[in-house]
This record gives structure tokens, sequence and C-alpha cells, in this order.
């Protein structure tokens, strides 16, 4: 499962350069709202990419597969609303978070076992 790590650590990579760019350059750019956006996908995305490479250990393929999509898809619709202020996919978020969640549910099943 050395894809699933390789996956956490790009999402906690880009998660937290977001994050930090939040605090300055980003700050000055971006309105409030698109700011909020970008802190919140970037703090949530920089978690679930730790806990990624957590879940590489417990080869729950499928919990991982859910959760690295969800991530993705949740993630990159708000940068991009936030980025070009444009909505056009705004259905997407909450299908990339129950994705997500999703893989969550799998996991807790999976180690039920």
């Amino acid at each position: 499962m050395r894809w699933v790590w390789s996956i956490g650590v790009l999402h906690a990579l880009l998660g937290t350069a977001l994050l930090f760019l939040s605090l300055h350059p980003l700050r000055d750019a971006l309105d409030q709202h698109a700011l909020e956006l970008v802190r919140a996908g970037s703090t949530l995305e920089t978690l679930q990419g730790l806990a990624l490479m957590f879940i590489a250990r417990t080869k729950t393929a499928l919990a991982a597969v859910l959760i690295a999509a969800g991530t993705t898809v949740w993630a990159a619709m708000l940068y991009f609303i936030a980025f070009t202020g444009q909505h056009p996919l705004d259905l997407v978020v909450p299908v990339g978070g129950f994705v997500m969640l999703l893989g969550w549910i799998v996991l807790l099943l999976r180690q039920a076992d």
C-alpha cells in the first residue's frame, strides 16, 4: 500500500503549503470568503493526508481509495471556487465530502472485524 502512503504525503504537502500561503501571500490576494475556503480546504486536506499515511499500514485499500478520492475532489473544488470565484460544480463539493466519509465508515467497519 505504498501508493496510499504517497497520496497521503502529497495531500499533506499540498494542504500544508496552501495553509502557509494563506497566512501572507494569499491573505492579500483573496477576499475573506475565498481565504476561508482555502483555509478550510487546506486544513482538512492536511489532516486527511496524515490519516492516509496511517491507513497505509492497515492494508484497507477500499477505505484508502474512498478517502483519497473524496479528499481530492472536495479540496480541488474548494480551491477552484476560491481561486476563480466561479461556482460551476457546487454540487461536487458535498459529493467529495460524502465519498470521504464513506471511506471512514469502511475503515470503521473493517477494523471492527
